[in-house]
Order: structure tokens, then sequence, then C-alpha cells
């Protein structure tokens, strides 16, 4: 049963979509058996008709709904969403959210709306929509023969998906515009789940046929990704089994390195950097390097750094946002995603950035230098494999 700040969250919900103001309701919750349960509603906004998308993290794909707010509340008012633990509505006048502490209190307040600007026209012309019947899927067996997706591969279904949709935002444009090959580089590629996603993305929409490289040192699953792309006719793309070499500069357009461990994933953005890629999505994993040297540091963080725990977390974050930092001063526009649900990999944030002549390379260097000699480190691995470039620009 509802408390009476969750009856309110609900009843703005409904005033919302009954005077045209709802944007977006996202839910969580736990289930009968203990486990988190997430459940969103999208507005999207079509040429005839307006629907709602509902998601939830016990199905592979959302599904429409008519946009119909006595039914929908009803939804929203039900179990497994209500009685929920938080709550976001967002409005296009304001954002409304809902949390309840350790003793399970209840707090209602708003906010700014975060989505007052935000374009939710339903155009496939424009938007990618990850179709679960794409071949590649069921070659790498995520789906069956009939398209559709296998129960114990949902997580990485909707984790592909979330990528395209990342993609779709930040390189549609460059992709449908490009007039020569686009080159793709996908380092520490395991399976080639997002290798072969990308590559279809881009060869149905680009001009001509893009080239596209996965590497990884397992050789059994090279093997398996080469034999599948050549089932598919994937005809621009191959996998090989070699390491990163961060000062060997690639042809490559787009980089990509999810989950590459520890410094791996400096040697990978510093190849990126070499090669003047455009674009480059990195999820970093296992940040070990800047934790080893702030153990004994005198800084401003040694309240933090006297909790095991919180120091691995607090360097996991220096660790990236020192590699933001150092990616700004060689010219790009960084930022942080989301890259999947919590409840599939605790590695979800995604470091994505763009070649940009506009941003301060000077004040991002600066503020390296700065935060550190507040962190109380001496060498990062990203800073080290680009000395000789930086050297080169100041010169």
């Amino acid at each position: 049963m509802a408390n009476d700040k969750q009856l309110e969250f609900l009843q703005t919900c409904e005033a919302a979509l009954l005077d045209g103001t709802f944007k977006r309701a996202v839910f969580n919750s736990r289930a009968e058996d203990g486990k988190k349960f997430r459940a969103s509603f999208d507005l999207l906004v079509g040429g005839k008709k307006n629907f709602i998308t509902y998601a939830d993290n016990n199905s592979a794909e959302s599904r429409r709904l008519e946009l119909d707010g006595k039914s929908l509340l009803e939804m929203m008012a039900a179990p497994p969403i209500t009685p929920f633990r938080t709550g976001l509505l967002c409005t296009s006048s304001f954002d409304l959210h809902y949390s309840e502490n350790r003793k399970l209190q209840p707090r209602l307040y708003r906010s700014k709306a975060s989505m007052k600007n935000v374009d939710q026209q339903h155009n496939r012309a424009k938007n990618y929509v990850l179709d679960s019947k794409r071949p590649y899927l069921q070659g790498l067996g995520v789906t069956n023969a009939k398209g559709d997706v296998v129960k114990k591969h949902y997580g990485k279904f909707r984790q592909i998906a979330n990528f395209v949709e990342i993609i779709d935002r930040d390189i549609g444009t460059f992709v449908t515009e490009a007039k020569d090959p686009i080159s793709m580089l996908d380092l520490g590629c395991g399976k080639g789940y997002l290798t072969f996603a990308t590559y279809d993305y881009i060869r149905s929409r680009a001009q001509v046929e893009p080239r596209a490289r996965g590497i990884d040192i397992k050789t059994n699953v090279i093997d398996l990704c080469n034999n599948l792309a050549g089932n598919l006719n994937f005809t621009g793309l191959e996998f090989q089994n070699v390491r990163i070499q961060p000062k060997t500069p690639q042809d490559v357009d787009i980089l990509i390195a999810l989950h590459a461990c520890d410094t791996a994933t400096d040697d990978a953005l510093a190849l990126g950097l070499r090669s003047n890629t455009q674009y480059f999505f990195c999820a970093p994993c296992c940040q070990a390097e800047i934790a080893a040297q702030i153990s004994t540091s005198n800084s401003d963080f040694d309240l933090v750094n006297r909790f095991a725990l919180m120091k691995r977390r607090q360097a996991d974050i220096i660790t990236d946002v020192c590699r933001a930092l150092l990616l700004q001063s060689f010219g790009y526009d960084v930022k942080f995603l989301e890259f999947t649900a919590l409840e599939h990999t605790s590695k979800n944030v995604m470091l994505a950035g763009r070649r940009d002549a506009s941003v301060d390379r000077e004040k991002a260097y600066a503020d390296y230098l700065q935060l550190k000699q507040s962190a109380g480190f001496s060498h990062h691995a990203l800073e080290e494999n680009t000395a000789d470039l930086r050297a080169n620009s100041a010169a």
C-alpha cells in the first residue's frame, strides 16, 4: 500500500499526463524476492499520435502504451511498481523526486525541469532502435533462430542496445554525412558484441562500406568473430589477435575500449590521441594505479583515505577525472555517461568524447596538475603515455 508521499507523487504523475506536461517517470522498488525492480515510462511524440514507451529490468525490449492517464496510473500504482523506494517524475515545468532514507521515512521535493528542452520526437529516419532480429545477435548467441532474446542474455542485449543508442546520438550525423569510409577500432573487443553492433550500425547508414577492426589477445574469440563476420558477409570487418600498441598511430575515426583493465584503458586512450581519432567511447575498469599511490599521501583527501573501501572508490573517480582532464587538454570535449544499468555490471561509467577545437586545453591541463597535487599521486599512465605528444604540441 502506498504512503501519503507516494500517493502525492502518483497524483502529480496523473496530473502531468492529463495536462500534457508529462515527460518521463522512473520507479525503483523491490520485488517479493528482494531483488531490485526498475520501471520507466517515457513520452514519445509521433507525427499523428503521441504514446508512452514502457520498459523494466525484467524485459529485453520496451513496449508502447496508449497515452491514457487512467490506465497508466493504474500500472504505476500497482505491484511491482508500487510501493516504490524512489521515484522521479520529469515534466516540462519541474522534476518531482520521491525517496526514502534508511529508516524508510519518505521525502518528496521538487527541482528544476531536467527535460524541459529534450526532444522526444519519434522519428524513424533518425532514431536507431536495436532490432533483436539483426543476424549478428543470433550468431553471437544473444538471440535464437526466431530473433527472440535468449532469457539469460537479456542483460547483454540491453547493454548492446544502450550502447547503440549512445553512438546513434553521438556519431549519427557524422556517419550519415561522411563521404569517405569510416574507420573503427575496438580495443580488447572480447567476443565482439559491441564491435559487431557498431559496424552494423555504421554499415546500415554510411554512404560507403566502413573499415572496422577488433583486437584481443584471446585467440578463440578472434577465430569465432572472424568466422561470423565471414558468414554475414561483413567484408569491412576483421578481428586480430594482437595487443594494444599505445605508441603506434592507427587509421581510426571511432575508438572503442570497454572494460580494458587498469592502465590498459590509458593505453587505448593514448592510441586514440596519437591516431587523432574523432570520437572515442571508453568504459574504464579495475582502476588500481592511483589507489596504490595515494595510500601514504598527505593530501586533503586523507580523511577519506583512512577508510579502505572509500579510498578505493575515490581513487577510481580521481583516475577517471584525470583521464577526462588530460583528454580535454588535447582538444576533446569529454562527458561521463551511465553505460548500462547497475544490476548488469558495477562498472557502468562510460567516458565519451569528440574532437573539438573550442576546448580550453591550457585550463584543462592546469586543472589536471592541481588535482594531481591535491590527490597526492606522482604519475598517471595516460600522462606518461602522451608526454611526447604534449612536448611536441608545446614546441
